[in-house]
């Protein structure tokens, strides 16, 4: 039963000896003296039972038996060249898979260019998008079954660790009949009487928290709809008359027929969005991930001026993720 665990050098060496048909030519290639070639692959040949070359004064040729093991290694020795490769690749975060949750929309901004700006760097690494609420995103995170999720806020999460990435504004999505249509901007008082469409999932949770903590008052609450249904549809549903709706940003760069987004506290009401992972996870796509989330982050250059920063150094900062007016 020959060794399974032979040297892969010495068959590195047999395939050239048979492709130059001469020790002495195989060890030039090698740079190797033509003994010391010799040698080893005697010693290949002893482990397999078989000789594998004939030897003469005219040259060096495979025997029967080696002819045929040097074509079945000498394809396998490829495929284990393709696999050490593919190892590298993944070692480097090049190839793979990334599993990401969020809730914010890929029309434009931040999300929009981080994943093209990703994707163009590393093609060959499979990226599997998740939308879902915060609260479903952080349990993926959690559970293992997402790399990393973008989130509202900065959530603190058990081994996990979280970098604040960007803010975006907030506008509130209007018919074109409406009658705050003509102004430049409108304030929460303005919104009060309405009635709001917030999706069932993604990101409807946190629409209505922040419908509730703005408009809610003494015996007052605001008129909520919850629509079964997509964000497109649900803005399209706006320009349908049936409600008003927030959205931010990478949604506003979008065109809705019957639609007109106005920013809402005069341009200076943000919603802030972070990344959190697992510390334990050692995929190294996320890896890179990470690295090129603070370097858009950096590009994009937040309304607020503030750097992205871990959870760990906002300790006692706060994390709702919606700021009031500055005054």
């Amino acid at each position: 039963m020959p060794d399974l665990a032979l040297d892969l050098r010495y068959l590195k060496y047999a395939i050239i000896v048979a492709e130059h048909g001469s020790f002495r030519r195989a060890a030039d290639v090698l740079n190797l003296s033509q003994s010391t070639v010799s040698r080893r692959i005697q010693l290949l040949e002893r482990r397999l039972g078989v000789p594998l070359f004939e030897r003469n004064r005219t040259g060096t040729r495979p025997t029967l038996a080696g002819e045929r093991f040097i074509r079945e290694a000498a394809f396998g020795a490829e495929h284990l060249r393709q696999a050490v490769n593919e190892m590298a690749l993944a070692r480097r975060g090049d190839v793979g898979e990334l599993r990401i949750g969020l809730m914010a929309s890929l029309a434009s901004g931040f999300l929009a260019d981080l994943l093209d700006t990703y994707h163009r760097r590393f093609p060959n690494v499979d990226v599997k998008v998740e939308e879902a609420t915060s609260q479903a995103n952080a349990a993926g995170v959690l559970n293992g079954r997402l790399d990393a999720a973008f989130i509202p806020g900065t959530p603190r999460l058990p081994g996990c660790e979280a970098k604040l990435l960007w803010d975006e504004q907030i506008f509130v999505a209007v018919p074109d009949q409406h009658r705050l249509v003509a102004r430049p901007g409108v304030d929460w008082e303005d919104l009060r009487d309405e009635t709001f469409l917030v999706s069932a999932d993604a990101a409807g949770p946190e629409v209505e928290g922040i419908l509730v903590r703005q408009l809610s008052g003494l015996g007052f609450h605001p008129k909520i709809s919850v629509q079964r249904v997509g964000r497109e549809n649900l803005i399209n549903m706006v320009g349908k008359g049936f409600g008003l709706t927030l959205a931010a940003n990478s949604t506003v760069g979008v065109s809705y027929p019957g639609v007109t987004f106005l920013p809402v506290g005069c341009g200076s009401e943000l919603v802030s969005s972070s990344v959190v992972w697992s510390t334990a996870n050692m995929n190294a796509a996320l890896k890179q991930l990470l690295e090129l989330s603070l370097s858009v982050a950096g590009q994009h250059q937040q309304p607020s001026g503030r750097l992205a920063k871990s959870a760990s150094d906002r300790q006692g900062e706060e994390s709702e993720s919606l700021r009031r007016p500055r005054r």
